[in-house]
């Protein structure tokens, strides 16, 4: 297993004083660089961000929709801001952060109505 994702894992059981959505952005940065699964990886970086929002109580009830806020910001941005992530750079990794926190702000904001 990379160390990078036995440090993912570390900082997903052991706890972290980083706000969830930092957490969760990074989660979902981990999975999708390092491609852990055969099949599916993309499918399940995505479905971290609900996971770490809900276990950290952010989102417990998994109402959300984060992935309205991802389809909403549009493939590009997505493939620029995880190509920014994967530099490793400060700055590419803050920009893969505000990414992650404007699609789940999207998300939340458009399932209230339904709520």
């Amino acid at each position: 297993m990379p160390d990078r994702l036995v440090a993912l894992a570390g900082v997903l059981t052991g706890g972290t004083a980083a706000p969830a959505i930092v957490v969760a952005a990074i989660a979902h940065g981990e999975v999708l660089a390092l491609q852990p699964f055969r099949w599916g990886s993309g499918l399940i970086a995505r479905a971290s961000v609900r996971l770490v929002l809900a276990g950290r109580g952010v989102d417990p009830d998994l109402l959300a929709c984060p992935e309205a806020g991802m389809l909403s910001l549009g493939r590009g941005s997505y493939v620029a801001a995880l190509r920014a992530y994967r530099s490793g750079e400060p700055a590419g990794v803050a920009e893969w952060i505000r990414w992650n926190a404007a699609a789940i702000g999207f998300g939340a904001s458009a399932d209230a109505p339904h709520l």
